[in-house]
């Protein structure tokens, strides 16, 4: 094992040089954004028929200003799209910017037409068919000049089917979440809280599984017991007792298990992910865009407005599987066991709510993906809301029934309310258990840990806030991962594999961390790169709460029922209530208040008189058609087409 220990690290670094061989010689992504004196954002704009006027910011990227004018759009279906105000001339100091509006009438594209306003189309090519109330696709650009060259932004208007835009999206963000992290995350922890017990308690721990071929025999440090606890359910006697009742005893379980699985759909993981522009550096409104559903989608199952009442409304059917199960099993001890554990879980449910007031009060939101945005753009609502982070992950963990709260299934003081089952139905309460567990952990990233944000803002949609945050990450990452592969090797000699890949990875961050000390590369990074890093905080935060719950499931001894009880509604529900009140009061004082409104000496109009309109909601003025620029088309003028598109 020693011998293929080294030749795996051999490889690895092989793999690493010719990874890093070219790229090391390639101009950082940066060097090659320099070279343009102005970016705009978004790259592209997308439109919808139900989107509105979208902002398009041009900023000054160079070290000299910039002198920008000359606005128009121009393309295909110029007509069809439009500048909300009109754009003057201007010059753009370093680092400055200036935002527009444009628009798009989308009823210009409805129904069939030409492809091509104002060209003739020498195509023979048949074109589909567009019903009367569908859009076809419109194509132009916004183009200005900018220190004498020319910038265009791409403008579209699609009109995709639901399906496309939010149920094929959510089915593979489901199968990918679910299948990719939650069921192994939750499998992985029946076996690490078998582990960390062992180790608290100075035991060997589970060791006994394995597989044997010849000589070769594979333990992975337990890691087999998640398959033999899979088939022993599976093939072990699925015992139902005589009086039971039949329907609700089957339901039970999955009343348990359904809603900690369905609850996972508020729960943000990323950002957004753009499909066209996976390894383009872009901006946060490009993301915006594409979490808006135009050109990508974002990194949530669902967007509710109200998703934390989701997460209230699907949690509580949880109770109905624990009561289902002890009086469906026709055993007076499991109907004590469930009414013990609807209970609790009633009492704990409302301290939860409580304490997720304050951050509504704080961030203003009930979205998560919105809360998420929140603290990036403020403080991460451990800071702002310290008391409601450990209000609500005790009560978080007493209302998933884990120790020091797992009255309602300790089997060696008091019978639980699943006593009578066994096999699989047994097994969906065990794995529904943990599976709460890994939803907690979200729930409290989402809250309370930014998410999949990193700290103090160094990582933007763009990439890293400069070259020193990069390479304090990769060098941090870098040593991390490569004390812990050196401790995994002298600490056991059957781990020397996973050690050799942990050095290896280790050593590839110290390299890329070097490599940005003298490129300076990090400050802008492909699209795809951003997704990664954040889908890898995400997943390192939900990972290390799960290990602190198990933490504390083998630290605390467990409450008598009557404490239990009393911590809910004597403890938790008046400090949550007493945090609301803290955080109106420092709200409401730090809020500013409104300007009052300013007198005016203008006398009042005579009765009678027609009001004028406001300067701002009054039309431009008819202006005629500037002459077409070269490679523009003449636009023909049409019943249902603006004359002027610009």
């Amino acid at each position: 094992m020693h011998a293929h220990a080294h030749r795996l690290l051999a490889l690895l670094l092989l793999v690493l040089v010719g990874l890093l061989g070219p790229t090391a010689c390639a101009d950082p992504p940066s060097a090659t954004r320099a070279a343009a004196s102005v970016r705009t954002e978004p790259l592209q704009v997308i439109f919808h028929p139900t989107t509105g006027p979208v902002e398009v910011a041009i900023v000054n990227t160079s070290e000299k200003p910039v002198a920008i004018g000359d606005f128009r759009i121009e393309g295909a279906d110029w007509a069809s799209f439009s500048l909300v105000d009109p754009m003057q001339a201007g010059v753009l100091r370093p680092g400055d910017r200036t935002t527009l509006r444009v628009a798009v009438d989308a009823a210009s594209l409805r129904g069939p037409g030409e492809p091509v306003h104002g060209s003739v189309v020498e195509s023979r090519e048949e074109l589909p068919e567009i019903g009367p109330n569908d859009y076809r696709p419109g194509s132009a650009y916004l183009s200005f000049r900018a220190s004498g060259t020319t910038a265009t932004v791409p403008l579209s208007l699609e009109s995709p089917s639901w399906t496309s835009t939010y149920l094929w999206p959510a089915l593979i963000k489901v199968l990918a979440l679910v299948l990719a992290f939650i069921m192994p995350l939750a499998s992985l922890l029946t076996w690490m809280e078998r582990k960390q017990s062992a180790m608290m308690q100075d035991r060997v721990g589970p060791n006994m599984a394995r597989i044997s071929v010849g000589n070769f025999t594979l333990r992975a440090w337990g890691l087999l017991h998640i398959a033999t606890d899979g088939l022993k359910m599976l093939f072990k006697e699925d015992f139902v007792p005589r009086r039971a009742h039949r329907a609700l005893y089957t339901l039970a379980p999955l009343l348990a298990f359904v809603p900690a699985i369905v609850v996972f759909a508020i729960v943000p993981f990323g950002d957004a992910l753009c499909y066209g522009h996976m390894f383009d550096s872009l901006s946060q409104a490009d993301v915006d865009q594409c979490a808006a559903g135009r050109g990508g989608t974002p990194l949530q199952i669902a967007q509710i407005d109200v998703g934390l009442l989701y997460y209230f409304a699907i949690a509580s059917l949880a109770t109905y599987g624990t009561t289902l199960a002890g009086w469906s099993s026709y055993n007076k001890w499991a109907v004590l066991g469930s009414l013990r554990a609807s209970a609790q879980m009633i009492s704990y449910e409302v301290a939860i709510g409580m304490t997720i007031v304050g951050a509504l009060l704080v961030y203003g939101t009930l979205e998560p993906h919105a809360l998420v945005k929140a603290q990036e753009a403020a403080y991460w609502g451990v800071v702002l809301q310290p008391l409601a982070f450990v209000l609500f992950f005790t009560a978080a963990i007493a209302e998933t029934k884990r120790a020091p709260f797992d009255l309602p299934e300790g089997e060696s003081e008091i019978i639980g309310y699943f006593i009578e089952y066994s096999g699989m139905r047994f097994g969906l309460f065990y794995l529904g258990e943990f599976i709460e567990v890994v939803f907690v952990s979200a729930m409290v990233t989402t809250l309370f840990l930014g998410g999949w944000n990193l700290p103090l803002g160094i990582l933007g949609a763009h990439g890293f806030s400069s070259a020193l945050a990069c390479q304090l990450f990769f060098a941090g990452a870098g040593v991390a991962l490569t004390v812990t592969g050196a401790a995994i090797w002298r600490a056991s000699k059957h781990a020397e594999g996973v050690a050799s890949v942990l050095v290896v990875i280790g050593t590839m961050h110290l390299v890329v961390a070097v490599w940005s000390m003298f490129t300076g590369w990090g400050t802008a990074l492909p699209h795809v790169a951003v997704v990664a890093v954040g889908l890898l905080t995400w997943g390192l935060k939900v990972l290390g709460l799960c290990w602190l719950q198990l933490l504390i499931r083998w630290t605390l001894p467990r409450f008598r029922y009557d404490q239990l009880m009393s911590l809910g509604w004597k403890g938790l529900l008046p400090l949550s209530i007493a945090n609301i009140v803290l955080t109106a009061f420092v709200v409401y004082a730090l809020t500013p208040s409104a300007p009052a409104p300013a007198a005016t000496d203008k006398p009042v109009a005579e009765a009678g008189a027609k009001p004028a309109a406001p300067a701002a909601a009054a039309p431009p003025a008819a202006a005629e058609p500037a002459a077409p620029a070269a490679g523009r088309p003449a636009a023909a003028p049409t019943d249902n087409k603006p004359a002027a598109g610009h």
